[in-house]
């Protein structure tokens, strides 16, 4: 036969269920669902912990039927809980407006991020800098002097046909290269001069996979009295590596552009196609160049590159199309 103790134990926590259970069933709010919670199983006060805290009392035998039956008790009373919590939340009962679950995953709110053309313009003028170069910016609307004529590229060029470039009047062209700000830079500075100049260009080409009328490009100038095509290689291996990693293959070889002389190109090797990639123009300024913009060529010399950051980018990502950079497809974007 139990005994008295043991068995007012088990009535108090019988009566306790029995109760709380249709204090839950009936609890129409999440305020009241964490007020019972609080009520009958909070750490401190809970009527189900004090209760707790009377087994130790009990002889053994009746210690571990009562604490038996306690710890079902606590559980079925957790499960309760929960469903009437997931009840209001599926819209059973009436919310109060000033509810706020505290423990409910957050919703956040879309976040862009950077776009890989930006990304890759970014790193190359943080390679730059840390050389020493000043990044600067002009318009895109640019007079013919500036964009052609001021770099030998007189009126006779080829590259000055109007399919090649967008003409708003006979002075005045949506520049087809950022060079005019290497001209507009040497204007207003005298040596020694460091500087790149990324921007957007625009040229009369056929749109497919690796052109558009529209598109990035950087290019860069040094002048000094003591720079060689030795240093010019130095330091667009140097860039190579730290854009594409220091076991990125390069090399260079003579070409010719009418503002640079002598002249090179350079091709990094794509493991992935396992070829030689053209990724910039480059060469030593020619004397004329200077002379156009009052530096004197027996005193100083310098060098100029230009490369694209669309280029870029698609080799080092790994990118078949350049219109996938322009088109705002998220499904792509959001993979970078």
């Amino acid at each position: 036969m139990e005994s008295v103790l043991t068995l007012n134990m088990k009535e108090k926590l019988n009566l306790l269920k029995s109760k709380a259970l249709q204090e839950i069933s009936s609890a129409n709010s999440f305020e009241k669902i964490e007020n019972l919670r609080i009520r009958l199983l909070g750490r401190k006060s809970g009527e189900l912990t004090l209760l707790f805290q009377g087994l130790p009392k009990l002889p053994l035998q009746e210690r571990k039927e009562a604490g038996q039956l306690a710890n079902e008790i606590k559980k079925s009373l957790e499960q309760a809980l929960l469903e009437k919590e997931n009840y209001l939340k599926k819209g059973g009962g009436k919310v109060s407006k000033n509810w706020l679950d505290v423990t409910a995953p957050a919703i956040l709110p879309p976040i862009g991020h950077t776009h890989p053309l930006t990304r890759v313009i970014n790193e190359a003028k943080d390679i730059f800098r840390y050389l020493g170069f000043t990044s600067v910016d002009g318009p895109e609307a640019e007079l013919d002097e500036y964009n052609f004529q001021k770099l030998l590229l007189h009126k006779d060029h080829p590259a000055r046909d109007v399919q090649s470039t967008y003409y708003i009047s006979e002075e005045v062209l949506l520049r087809t290269q950022t060079s005019p700000m290497q001209i507009r830079y040497m204007e207003r500075h005298k040596p020694p001069i460091r500087i790149i100049s990324p921007g957007r260009v625009y040229r009369r080409d056929a749109i497919d996979a690796t052109h558009l009328p529209g598109f990035f490009q950087m290019e860069g100038l040094l002048v000094d009295d003591q720079t060689s095509l030795t240093h010019l290689i130095g330091v667009l291996t140097f860039f190579c590596k730290r854009l594409f990693g220091e076991n990125v293959k390069t090399r260079v070889y003579g070409h010719h552009f009418p503002y640079t002389e002598p002249s090179i190109e350079m091709e990094v090797y794509h493991e992935k196609s396992k070829k030689w990639l053209e990724i910039l123009g480059a060469g030593m300024v020619h004397p004329n160049v200077l002379r156009n913009v009052d530096i004197d060529p027996e005193v100083y010399r310098g060098w100029a590159f230009g490369m694209g950051p669309d280029r870029l980018a698609m080799i080092r990502y790994g990118i078949d199309d350049i219109r996938h950079f322009y088109n705002g497809d998220l499904r792509f974007l959001e993979q970078f």
